[in-house]
């Protein structure tokens, strides 16, 4: 067959069907606004499935295993925020007011590095600028949230809607999942079928370690850092919990604030900033040596080098949301890379073992 043949008897998309595609895209991009308690409502379905599946085989029927998860769910989400929430948001509004404190407590320091480090390097001007900013962020951060994130509105839709969205979506997660199946080309069916199923083990199974692993961080760092007396444990155990959603990134982060309200609170005191930095290490010898192994495992099996990237490509893309949704992403798309490199490994351009020709002539 010719190659003129052979590229007319392949199939082409109907422009009709790129159209659909397009308008599909457009609207979910219009609607973004409003896609959040629907997104967290699929998410915690898709969680939440494998214990709906354990309940359901020991004979509950799927609308009760449903029901019974999502209430416990958000029976002990609701307990939390409503133990929790006073004191956390009363520590996280007391650190933001106070940062500009901390760090202008910091200059007598700085200022003493500066005098060391001579006139080399303008060690004062640059610390100075560089705590400033931090401080300017963090401020802009808090108020965003307060003033965004958490409006009226918007905690209505997610905590209405989402338990809503999440029990169809869990009640119904099996006959979704098979006729989304049922829906792919018969042709490249099989193949489609092992790649969702390789991203789901490597999606779910790091997300729900993860989530546990950060958890565990959080209640560890909280406690060891009150016992120490440091000023906002709560707030910096939480949020290096959950900055371990971030590779190694987050490890920076949370050792720096901690020592930065550590040295606004204690000064230069080697025991107690001691005491910080290593409450934090035996946290991550724990996460590293027991809670990572026996929760998440080589899930991902991603290279160090290709997280990192992931996590500052996500961040330049979509800011803090794609920070915390890179290591996710990556792991999908390491199971499609995975796989395109072992159809090219498999194609004739790789295999091909004849030898070029010796003249070679290419025409304009």
């Amino acid at each position: 067959m010719s190659d003129g043949a052979a590229l007319a008897g392949r199939r082409r998309i109907p422009i009709r069907w790129i159209f659909v595609a397009a308008i599909i895209l457009w609207f979910a991009y219009a609607t973004r606004g409003v896609l959040g308690p629907f997104i967290a409502g699929l998410v915690i379905a898709y969680l939440l499935d494998p214990v709906a599946d354990r309940l359901e085989a020991r004979g509950v029927p799927r609308w009760g295993a449903a029901a019974l998860i999502l209430v416990a769910f958000f029976a002990v989400f609701a307990l939390l925020i409503l133990a929790m929430a006073p004191l956390v948001a009363g520590q996280f509004q007391q650190l933001v007011q106070n940062l500009p404190q901390l760090i202008r407590s910091l200059e007598p320091l700085v200022e003493r590095l500066s005098e060391a480090a001579g006139d080399v390097v303008a060690l004062e001007t640059l610390t100075n600028d560089l705590m400033h900013r931090v401080a300017a962020w963090l401020s802009t951060l808090a108020s965003s949230v307060l003033s965004g994130g958490l409006a009226v509105f918007n905690l209505l839709a997610l905590f209405v809607m989402m338990p809503v969205v999440a029990f169809y979506a869990l009640r119904d997660y099996d006959v979704l999942t098979t006729r989304i199946n049922a829906w792919w080309p018969p042709r490249y069916a099989p193949t489609i079928s092992r790649l969702l199923g390789e991203s789901d083990a490597a999606l779910a199974g790091f997300v729900r370690g993860q989530s546990l692993v950060c958890l565990s961080l959080a209640v560890f760092y909280s406690v060891g850092w009150s016992l120490i007396g440091l000023n906002y444990a709560l707030v910096l155990g939480m949020l290096a919990g959950l900055l371990g959603f971030v590779p190694y990134l987050g490890v920076v982060i949370s050792v720096g604030l901690g020592l930065l309200v550590g040295l606004g609170q204690w000064g230069p005191d080697v025991l107690n900033l001691g005491l910080i930095v290593g409450i934090f290490f035996v946290g991550q010898i724990l996460e590293s040596m027991v809670l990572t192994p026996n929760l998440i495992g080589n899930r991902i099996g991603l290279h160090p080098l290709w997280v990192l990237f992931a996590v500052f490509a996500g961040g330049e893309l979509l800011g803090i949301l794609g920070v915390f949704l890179a290591v996710p992403v990556a792991a999908v798309l390491g199971v499609v890379m995975r796989w395109l490199l072992g159809e090219y490994l498999k194609s004739p351009l790789f295999t091909d073992d004849d030898p070029p020709p010796e003249d070679v002539t290419v025409s304009p």
